[in-house]
This record gives C-alpha cells, sequence and structure tokens, in this order.
C-alpha cells in the first residue's frame, strides 16, 4: 500500500532526462486508469511526470517530460500502455467524466483500489483485488473507483463504489474533475493507502459466483447434459486459419482499409464456424450450439442459437453468464472477451495469434485446480482449420469421464 493522503510516504521515480532516482516531492494526480506524479528532479532540476506503482504501472513505469522532449518507459514491452498515456497528459487529451458514490464506509481510514482501465479484461481481474481485500481488511474502509457499467461486478454492499460514467473507450483519455472529485473524497478520512490492484492474481481463491452472479459449470454433471457448444464472436479480430488472409487483414489495419476488407473476413469465419458445427454434429449427434459476441453481421444457419448482441448491458451480461456456466467448450479468438466465458465454462478451445503468444493466459481464468484442468483447457495456433478445432471438441467432450476416472483412481 502506497500513503497518498495526507503526504506521500516512500514514492520514488526515475528522471527521464538523467535517470537520477527521487523522491516524489508533490501531490499525486488521478488521471484516470493512472496515478501520476508531478516531481521536480533533485540532481538536473528537471520538471516531469511519472506513474505511481500501481496496475499495469508497476511493470512499466513511465516517467516524461511535458514537452516529450524526455521520455522512459519499456519501448518493446510498455509502449501500448505509455504512448496513450504520454499524449493524454501533454497534448491535454481529456473528456468530461460524470461521478458517483454508492455506499458510505464509515472507518477513518481509507483503501483506494483504481480499476478505471479503457479494456474490460483489465478491469475485471482488477476487481480481484477487491473480493481479496475484503477477506483481509482490518478497520478500513475500501472504496473502489470504477467504469460505471462495469459495477455489476462489484458487491452491492461493504464497500463505497466510486463510479465514472465514461464508455471505456473514453477512459484512455485523461477525465476531466477526476482528480478534484477524488480529493474532496479524501477530505472524510484521516488516512488514504493506494492498493497495489495486481493484475495477475491466482484467481483459485475467488468465489466467482458472488463475483458474476452464477456458478462456473458444474463438472459431475459433465457427461448428464448433451454438448453444449458457445462460440464466441469478434469483428475486430479474426479467426481466418490462412497465412495470407492474415498478413491482408495486418495490412488493412496499417492503411485503415479494414472497412473493405471485413466482410470479407467475417464472411471467411463464418465459414470456418459452420464447418466446425457440421464436424462436431457428425461426431456428437446430441450437441447444440450457441454464438455469443458483439455484433450481428454474418449468415449463420439456424443450428447455431445467435446470442450476439450490438450493444452490450447488464441484461446482456447476465444473459451470457448463463450460457457460458451451462457450456461444455467455449471456442474463441485470444482477447479479454474469454475471460468470463473461460471462468464459468467446463472447458475452451482458444485460438491464438502467434503475436498474443507471449500473453498466454492473461485472458483465461479457469476455475478447475486440478490436472483435470490441462485437459478441459486447449490452446491452437491461429492456423488452425475447422478439422483442428472440432477434434479437440470432440475428444473433450467424448474423453472428459474416461480421464476424469483416471484421475480419480490415481487417488485411492
Amino acid at each position: 500500500m502506497i500513503e497518498i493522503f495526507p503526504k506521500i510516504v516512500d514514492i520514488k521515480s526515475i528522471c527521464p532526462k538523467c535517470l537520477n532516482k527521487a523522491n516524489f516531492e508533490s501531490e499525486v494526480y488521478f488521471q484516470g486508469i493512472h496515478v501520476l506524479g508531478k516531481n521536480v528532479c533533485n540532481a538536473c532540476g528537471t520538471e516531469y511526470i511519472s506513474t505511481i506503482p500501481t496496475g499495469h504501472s508497476t511493470f512499466f513505469p513511465v516517467s516524461f517530460t511535458l514537452d516529450k522532449r524526455h521520455q522512459r518507459f519499456d519501448k518493446e514491452s510498455g509502449s501500448w500502455m505509455a504512448l496513450p498515456l504520454i499524449s493524454s497528459v501533454c497534448e491535454g487529451l481529456s473528456v468530461e467524466g460524470v461521478f458517483k458514490r454508492y455506499n458510505l464506509g464509515g472507518e477513518k481510514e481509507l483503501i483506494l483500489i483504481n480499476c478505471l482501465d479503457d479494456c474490460f479484461g483489465h478491469v475485471f481481474t482488477k476487481v480481484w483485488n477487491v473480493y481479496l481485500e475484503l477477506q483481509n481488511r482490518q478497520n478500513k474502509t475500501i472504496a473502489v473507483l470504477i467504469p460505471a457499467q462495469c459495477r455489476w461486478l462489484l458487491p452491492s454492499t461493504g464497500i463505497e463504489i466510486w463510479s465514472v460514467n465514461l464508455a471505456l473507450g473514453q477512459i484512455k483519455q485523461g477525465i476531466k474533475g477526476l482528480d478534484e472529485w477524488i480529493r474532496n473524497q479524501f477530505q472524510r478520512f484521516n488516512k488514504v493507502l493506494l492498493h497495489p490492484t495486481y493484475i495477475h492474481l491466482n484467481h483459485q481463491s475467488l468465489d466467482f459466483k458472488q463475483i458474476l452472479g452464477v456458478a462456473p459449470f458444474d463438472l459431475k454433471q459433465f457427461t448428464n447434459l448433451s454438448p453444449q457448444i458457445t462460440f464466441v464472436w469478434r469483428e475486430d479480430r479474426f479467426w481466418l486459419s490462412n497465412r495470407f488472409l492474415y498478413f491482408l487483414s495486418k495490412v488493412s489495419k496499417k492503411y485503415k482499409l479494414e472497412t473493405l476488407f471485413s466482410p470479407f473476413f467475417i464472411w471467411r469465419q463464418e465459414q470456418l464456424i459452420k464447418r466446425v458445427v457440421k464436424l462436431i454434429k457428425r461426431n456428437l449427434p446430441s450437441s447444440s450450439f450457441t454464438i455469443t459476441g458483439k455484433g450481428k453481421l454474418g449468415n449463420l444457419p439456424s443450428i447455431i442459437k445467435d446470442e450476439r448482441h450490438e450493444f452490450i448491458d447488464l441484461k446482456v451480461e447476465h444473459k451470457w453468464n448463463q450460457i457460458f456456466s451451462k457450456t461444455h467448450v467455449i471456442i474463441g479468438v485470444h482477447g479479454s472477451h474469454m475471460l468470463i466465458p473461460s471462468t464459468l465454462a467446463a472447458g475452451f478451445i482458444e485460438i491464438l495469434p502467434r503475436y498474443k503468444i507471449d500473453h498466454l493466459t492473461e485472458d483465461i481464468a479457469q476455475s478447475h485446480n486440478s490436472r483435470l484442468s490441462h485437459f478441459l483447457g486447449r490452446f491452437v495456433d491461429e492456423y488452425a482449420g475447422a478439422g483442428l478445432i472440432s477434434r479437440h471438441v470432440v475428444s473433450l467432450v467424448k474423453k472428459f469421464d474416461f480421464v476424469k476416472r483416471n484421475m480419480e483412481s490415481e487417488a485411492v
């Protein structure tokens, strides 16, 4: 924990000009996703901005001068985070936020957990900190800063909820008025501690029924139910199963030609899904199919129950969660949209683009904690075709009971 009110205790940063390591000399600033410090280097006198180590900033610290002449961050691994932040601050990019507080804590010492992010998957994994902190807190109020549309992930009581009513995509920019609003909240407390907000926690101790409102798939019922296969659809990251088409997809993004090529990519993805369904149905006649996700493009056959939506609200989220919790196998391309499905379903098959290999498992939160999880969770290459995907599904469903009984006999 980092004390940020009424004073700052033991926070260090590195000057982007001379690389001198120094203590913060001013108050922190709440930009939105990031908590920043305004500093003056005690070696060279340079004024600069730096991130306080919470969330992703713990792994990818950033410091920079307002004229952009001096910047320090991991250019290989941290550019995705640093560049939008630097542009937001130096170019004054920001959006007007609407803030609302729910509940009122009674303790005079506050733990603030910042779950703001422009990526739903990041918000979801940051929220895990809240539930773990609730298990450990001692005479402290917990406040959670979160996008309003993600408030449903939090418990309705026991914490203060500080919601920001902005679309996730807008939160990448700075949020006007946020810093002032938060500082007004601080006046109710004698001390405020900023939580480190870990982003890769071990989730096995979490109760996902409490978080998501529905229990994960009961593996005891796996063989008692007809196989349910659910696809998670995306219209911005495709399963194409073809080297040339993936190259074409990258070119279309680079030259901003997505509008021209997307209809073809969607058609290609649709054909692959149809082929998978046909092959699975041939081997698992009693299986049923559903598709979820954002977007309604494509012409899918009636055998696939279409639960996709253009706009996602709380009602849609809850409906999807019910579907995932009854699904034997989830199929989807790597991304944060796979976090909740992989949490609730019995098993998953993730199509992993090669440029995402370094991020393996970041979007997976499987609930099963045993050797069986290796059987139920499968990763395949982006060039995997319908034949390989369907073979994994059929094997997973047909061999589940055999594998489970073998594992149980090992413990006898």
